[in-house]
């Protein structure tokens, strides 16, 4: 954002001017960008009053009070410049060249700091400042500055740097210098009170405190400054807003993921006002992934071998001078170390002529390994010592008189004893130059470093689980995060603005729901209550609700040698007895031995091989003449690889419209134990979970809720409602996509919201409105009509992937399109009353049971739970609640923001209906955090994104390229437009399908 120069007329106001933050990945802008908008923005919902259902609850939020005064602050926007040393015009008359500027966030905070420093250090030591204020209130003071380490800083005086340009020495480039301008802003008044749009201050207000409360962290101490500003500055890592603990000893709070890939702990600081306007902060733990520090190749290399993301001890291989690599282990060193920034204190240090004349300390990049080791690359030129010699010219050179010395003499002589010298030597880059390093005096840096690579597949499974902390942990750690690590007790920053934070959580009140009636079917075929556990939620389904009235004959295809045909006989014989008791119509000459079954090895380059086996037994099927009475479901038992299941998936969901399932080499061995002990109780079962998957994908029905409360209005069970879920996720290591953003629009198309319909919409990175939205809907409204024969009464829309600042645009302009594609396909038909609600599950809100007297200790809240007052906003109608029971870890409560509602429904309705539809989840037997609309919209759009990897990959989807050097942005935006309309076809599911594909 360009600064406005304030001159000396005044200061710049702020009404309308909002930090535009760079984003990882640009957003490419729409067709519509240049032009008006298309649709009115609604007024979103008022809170209609507080429920009233539920026993009482007392409950804590990690939300804290913070308190300061209504000062005026002035901010300012600082540039900076290299200083070019030559200010002469270029040759033949070239102009000068243009200070370069400064961009780099690190630097840049270096820079302003040490100015900053340097200003305060000559004013004290002039006496001039003395003789004209005669008093000290003015005195200049750093810390009432604070810098968001890019352009703005935020400051009480609006005189001291007004108009300055300042020179300061690079911190990084020896012998250069920096201009460092300051230009006066923007000023506004800590202020949060009031409604967000009639207060102009509110959002320089929520920007500044954010930025002050990371302050502590990201300030820049001199050498020789106040020891505990360099401790606290030591202690963390800033990195997208979150502040993340440096774990630099072995028992502070870390956990290993992968081979030396580590999950730190931090906090993230959001601001936040409570119902009645009192401005707090949400202080919510986070976790990112990094980087092991200082740990050396050589474990690295081990850790790798043995997979160790467990912290199970090592096993060292039998390391010995003999030992080399093979070329399936340099491949999978070079993966997973490729670009990752190392140390070294043991480098040869070599001239221009590579002549070794001494060592030193270097910090490098990995590149690869070579094939060369120590023990091939046998000599290097060390000099010994100088002589002179004259040139050419006459004049008197010095040169180095050397000899050829073996590489493990040389470190050897350095202290350094070269154990693996048949290792490969690691090819590393320090700015241009590139050397060849052993492995084993080779360590990861000793700073922070993000960790961006993807995954494995094992990893990400098992991520949830290893980052888990109980309630008792979560609590303990906020609290020791803000009083012991951050210390903002002590703040010299929030001293000097006159800000304190209190240190103990608020209290607030829940409510806690009565679980909802579930219904299934009995042996005998009858609809029945289940019985729903009220702690947990948990409901035991006999027989489900309705399932396929066609025969299912299964396909069993064996894709890995992990696992043997006798454990695959022993798995299939006891999903078969499963799926028979909960209804399903398997032939008897099937249950011991399925009618197909292949053996098959494939690994992710066979890409032609498991098409040709299904083309085979599908063309077969196709022509026995059964297609109207039986149906095929493919099983396939392989290693899991990502890349193979996006090409199974996509064989079977898109080209041929079969239900398929994966089933990997650890869930067969799970499932096959023999262990009376260890099997789990049946509801709980494996082969439960795959049958009520299997069911929702032939199209039937596991369980429905009952309609017993008519007072409560239309409830999921009333015949004429559709739901409607979107999500859309977006580019980042841990997904397969990487050019496009992906939308999954999912609709009800029955009376008892148990069946769903899906579109797959691609949108340019990053873009999270979903674009052409009538022509979905329109899909999607037709299918409802042939389905039902009628249209629905009612519209509720569940919405997710959407920010505080994005949900009334959002709802805008999707409701406008859903009504505009109303009038045209619903022939006539009255438009039905809609309601728009934003589902958010991405905050950092959490809620802790408060302890009583016969317990000491907090815990989660229990499922059911509702906050809708106190800490919820003070203009919309939302409130948080806990659909779930939470076995491992700390309950996520889900943000619910009700944006519009023609039906003017209380509270407890919305509510009621929200809690209801967590319970019709199809892959499990117990209520989820989510409604299961939105679930399913976030599993489509997973799909999806395997379904594109896949794609791309065979040809059959291009990659949308970035923007070109001479492409305008209208030019650019047209492109993205017409490729991702060829992508959306090709990621539909095909019709022949039978359900719900993505379960």
């Amino acid at each position: 954002m360009s600064g406005r120069s304030a001159g000396n007329s005044g200061l710049v106001s702020t009404r309308g001017d909002l930090i535009e933050r760079t984003r990882r990945y640009r957003t490419p802008p729409t067709a519509l960008s240049s032009t008006t908008l298309s649709y009115e923005l609604i007024n979103a919902v008022k809170r209609p009053g507080h429920g009233t259902r539920g026993n009482s609850i007392n409950l804590l939020v990690n939300w804290f009070r913070i308190k300061f005064d209504h000062e005026r602050m002035f901010i300012f926007k600082v540039s900076m410049n290299e200083v070019q040393q030559k200010q002469n015009g270029g040759r033949r008359g070239q102009p000068a060249k243009v200070p370069a500027p400064i961009t780099h966030s690190a630097t840049i905070s270096k820079i302003f700091w040490k100015t900053l420093r340097d200003w305060v250090r000559l004013i004290v030591t002039s006496n001039t400042y003395y003789f004209q204020k005669k008093t000290t209130k003015n005195f200049p003071d750093l810390h009432r500055f604070v810098f968001d380490d890019l352009e703005f800083a935020f400051t009480t005086d609006s005189n001291s740097m007004r108009g300055k340009t300042l020179v300061c020495e690079h911190p990084d480039k020896e012998g250069k210098q920096v201009d460092v301008h300051f230009e006066l802003f923007a000023y506004f008044d800590l202020n949060l009170a009031g409604d967000i749009d009639s207060n102009p201050n509110y959002h320089w207000t929520s920007i500044f405190l954010k930025h002050m409360l990371s302050q502590n962290t990201r300030y820049i101490p001199a050498e020789n400054g106040d020891d505990r500003e360099i401790e606290v500055s030591k202690r963390f890592a800033h990195y997208n807003g979150g502040m993340f603990f440096i774990p630099r000893t072995p028992n502070a709070p870390k956990v290993i993921v992968e081979p030396g890939v580590e999950s730190w702990l931090g906090l993230y600081a959001s601001v936040r006002r409570m119902e009645n306007f009192d401005p707090v902060i949400n202080f919510g733990l986070v976790n990112k992934l990094f980087v092991a520090l200082n740990l050396d190749l050589i474990s690295f290399y081990l850790m790798i071998e043995n997979d160790s993301i467990s912290g199970r001890p090592m096993r060292d291989f039998g390391l010995n001078s003999s030992s080399c690599m093979s070329p399936q282990s340099a491949s999978n060193f070079n993966h997973k170390l490729k670009d990752i920034k190392l140390k070294c204190d043991c480098v040869p240090g070599k001239d221009k002529d590579d002549v070794v004349t001494g060592r030193v300390e270097r910090h490098y990049r990995f590149i690869e390994l070579k094939e060369d080791t120590c023990a091939d690359r046998e000599y290097m030129k060390v000099g010994e010592s100088e002589e002179e010699f004259r040139g050419r010219d006459g004049r008197i050179r010095r040169r180095w008189r050397t000899r050829n010395v073996i590489m493990a003499h040389w470190y050897a002589a350095q202290g350094t004893q070269l154990k693996y010298p048949k290792l490969p030597l690691c090819v590393v880059k320090s700015g241009k130059k590139m050397d060849l390093i052993p492995m084993e005096v080779l360590f990861t840096h000793d700073q922070p470093q993000k960790y961006i690579k993807m995954l494995s597949f094992y990893a990400r499974m098992k991520m949830t689980k290893l980052l888990a902390r109980p309630p008792v942990q979560h609590h303990r750690y906020t609290n020791k995060m803000i009083t012991e690590k951050l210390e903002y007790n002590d703040d010299p920053f929030m001293k000097a603005m006159k800000i304190s934070i209190d240190r103990k959580m608020i209290e607030c009140e829940g409510r806690v729901s009565e679980p909802c009636t579930v219904l299934g079917k009995s042996e005998s075929d009858e609809s029945v209550k289940l019985e729903v556990k009220k702690e947990t939620g948990e409901f035991f389904i006999s027989r489900a609700i309705e399932t396929s009235n066609k025969k299912i004959r299964f396909v069993v295809y064996k894709l890995t040698d992990a696992v043997r045909w006798p454990q695959v006989g022993e798995f299939y014989r006891e999903l078969v007895k499963k799926c028979v008791t909960r209804g399903f119509n398997v032939p008897e000459s099937d249950h011991d031995r399925p009618p197909i079954r292949k053996e098959e090895t494939i690994d992710r380059r066979d890409y032609l091989k498991l098409a040709t086996l299904m083309d085979d037994d599908l063309t077969k099927f196709s022509r026995s003449g059964k297609t109207d009475d039986e149906v095929l479901v493919f099983l396939f038992f392989t290693k899991m690889i990502d890349d193979l299941y996006g090409e199974i998936k996509y064989l079977c969901d898109i080209q041929h419209g079969v239900v398929s399932q994966v089933i990997d080499e650890e869930t067969v061995r799970k499932s096959c134990t023999k262990s009376e002990d260890e099997m789990p109780s049946d509801y709980k079962s494996i082969y439960h979970h795959l049958c009520l998957k299997l069911n929702a994908k032939l199209g039937g029905v596991n369980q429905i809720v009952g309609d017993d409360e008519p007072e409560y209005g239309r409830q999921p069970g009333h015949e004429k409602t559709m739901f409607i879920g979107i999500d859309v996720i977006h580019p980042s290591p841990n997904s397969p996509i990487r050019d496009l953003s992906l939308a999954a629009i999912v609709a009800s198309m029955d009376k008892n919201a148990a069946k769903y319909d899906v579109r797959i919409k691609v949108n340019g990175r990053c873009n999270e409105n979903v674009q052409h939205f009538d022509s979905h809907f329109s899909h999607l409204l037709e299918k409802y009509y042939s389905t039902n024969k009628f249209f629905p009464e009612r519209v509720v829309i569940l919405r997710d992937g959407v920010s505080d600042s994005e949900m009334v645009k959002a709802a805008s302009q999707e409701l406008n399109s859903i009504q505009q594609t109303w009038k045209k396909c619903a022939n006539g038909e009255k438009m039905p009353p809609f309601t728009y609600i934003i589902v958010q599950k991405n905050h950092k809100t959490r809620f802790y049971q408060r302890p009583n007297q016969e317990k000491g200790e907090v815990a989660n809240p229990p499922m059911g739970t509702v906050v809708d007052k106190d800490v919820v906003t003070p203009h919309m109608f939302d409130f948080y609640m806990v659909s779930h029971h939470t076995l491992v870890g700390t309950s996520r409560p889900i943000h619910y923001t009700v944006v519009y509602d023609d039906c003017n429904s209380s509270a407890d309705v919305i509510q009621e209906l929200l809690f209801r539809m967590c319970f019709l989840y199809a892959r499990c037997s117990k209520p989820v955090s989510l409604p299961s609309p939105v679930y399913y919209a976030h599993l489509a759009c997973e799909r999806a994104a395997f379904h594109h990897q896949f794609a791309v990959r065979m040809g059959e989807i291009n990659e949308i390229l970035d923007k070109g050097e001479e492409e305008t942005d209208q030019q650019y935006a047209t492109r993205v437009e017409a490729a991702a309309m060829k992508i959306e076809d090709k990621l539909q599911v095909s019709r022949k399908h039978p359900g719900m594909y993505f379960i």
